[in-house]
């Protein structure tokens, strides 16, 4: 069984680093790679100004849709107001986890308010620092969004609820002999080695790399199993030994 990969871009925003974008974008286009688009809807982190706003930028997103790229909601200001971790136990802050169901709401409420008004239909959950919880998924259902990007199965389900998960496990190319993997990247602080590696795994991995329409035409109706039980518990501990690995060495060099 081949496994198969999902391209997905974060904190897409006015601000973001749009000298490298154009480059990835024009890749992207040459290869037919359709990836996730996560777009904060009120960007109000100043860790992602990183460019000048650029003004047509809605534009920019009304042009993505059109050629068939997923757009997602991240989020809404992208500010951390918790030290919940969620759902995931990822990273321990978040924009939405921990919060009562009217501040949830009120957020994604605004976030929406503001895509309905730019004539941009997001059709999929891509959360800010993968935190959220039980709330926010209801909330999102309620309002017509059950995609859901993020979790770390084998392979994408249906929970009874109706949400579809697609899992997003990877934050670069790597071979693998089975699954379907979404990749993560975060191009704002991209270098020209970061541009050619990303470019390099595309040539590689091309042929393999398929889009959220595909993945809800083949996993769309799946039940999670108990091999995706086990690799849900496992992986966040992974992630965090990882972590933890990276800031010994930077710090006891």
């Amino acid at each position: 069984m081949n496994a198969k990969y999902l391209i997905r871009f974060d904190d897409i925003c006015p601000t973001m680093n749009w000298e490298v974008w154009n480059i990835i974008e024009k890749f992207m286009l040459d290869a037919g790679v359709k990836p996730i688009l996560a777009v904060v809807p009120d960007n109000r982190d100043q860790k992602l100004a990183v460019s000048l706003p650029r003004d047509n930028f809605w534009e920019k997103v009304r042009n993505w849709q059109s050629w068939g790229w997923t757009i997602g909601l991240h989020g809404y200001q992208h500010c951390y107001v918790t030290e919940n971790s969620g759902l995931m136990r990822i990273n321990p802050y978040s924009e939405f986890a921990g919060l009562p169901l009217a501040e949830q709401t009120n957020k994604l409420d605004n976030g929406l308010k503001i895509f309905q008004d730019q004539q941009v239909r997001p059709d999929i959950w891509v959360s800010p620092a993968h935190s959220f919880d039980d709330i926010t998924v209801t909330a999102l259902r309620e309002r017509g969004i059950s995609l859901i990007s993020d979790g770390f199965t084998f392979f994408p389900f249906r929970d009874s609820k109706g949400s579809l998960w697609i899992p997003q496990q990877m934050w670069s190319f790597h071979y693998m002999p089975f699954g379907m993997w979404t990749i993560c990247f975060h191009h704002n602080a991209w270098t020209k080695a970061d541009l050619l590696s990303f470019c390099a795994g595309i040539n590689r991995f091309g042929s393999a790399i398929i889009s959220v329409e595909e993945v809800i035409a083949e996993y769309g109706e799946r039940i999670k199993n108990d091999a995706d039980r086990v690799m849900s518990c496992m992986f966040p501990f992974f992630i965090c030994f990882k972590k933890s690995m990276s800031y010994l060495s930077r710090n006891l060099c």
